[in-house]
């Protein structure tokens, strides 16, 4: 998939990981330079699909995140279908990443072979509120944050 359709992201001076999820979190297809280590991927999907899953929750319009780290920038950006992740140095620019992302996609829709592939990936994000992981007390707690945000919509 990124070969195939996120091959300019690969060849941005700096980009050194591109990791695409499905909605829950598993991952279709990665890229990255030979230093960097990918035992990190499933742990860092996993944290960025609870964000956009409560993102999704509770209607925000917030559709991508950047993080500085010590060692350079992380991109996450949510797609109805599937999430991308792109590690990068901090010299990278971040309009850069989200330009030459929009462009991937755009090309990336035309293709027939995207299109169908995207069709069969679920639509709802997973989130936590959902799963066992919590205990009663965390669910609780969550549920009052959410109604006290919801409260002031």
């Amino acid at each position: 998939m990124i070969e195939s359709f996120f091959k300019d992201l690969t060849e941005i001076n700096g980009v050194e990981a591109i990791i695409v999820f499905d909605n829950h979190k598993r991952i279709l297809d990665s890229w990255r330079v030979t230093q960097f280590n990918p035992t990190i991927f499933s742990e860092m999907g996993e944290t960025f699909l609870h964000i956009f899953g409560m993102m999704e929750f509770l209607q925000s319009d917030i559709h991508e995140i950047s993080v500085p780290y010590d060692k350079g920038i992380i991109y996450a950006r949510t797609l109805p279908r599937f999430y991308l992740v792109i590690i990068a140095k901090l010299s990278v620019e971040i309009p850069l990443i989200r330009l030459t992302a929009n462009v991937c996609l755009k090309d990336a829709e035309e293709h027939r072979k995207y299109r169908k592939m995207i069709k069969k990936l679920p639509d709802k994000k997973f989130y936590q509120i959902k799963t066992t992981a919590l205990d009663d007390v965390e669910k609780i707690m969550l549920e009052n944050i959410l109604e006290e945000f919801n409260g002031r919509k």
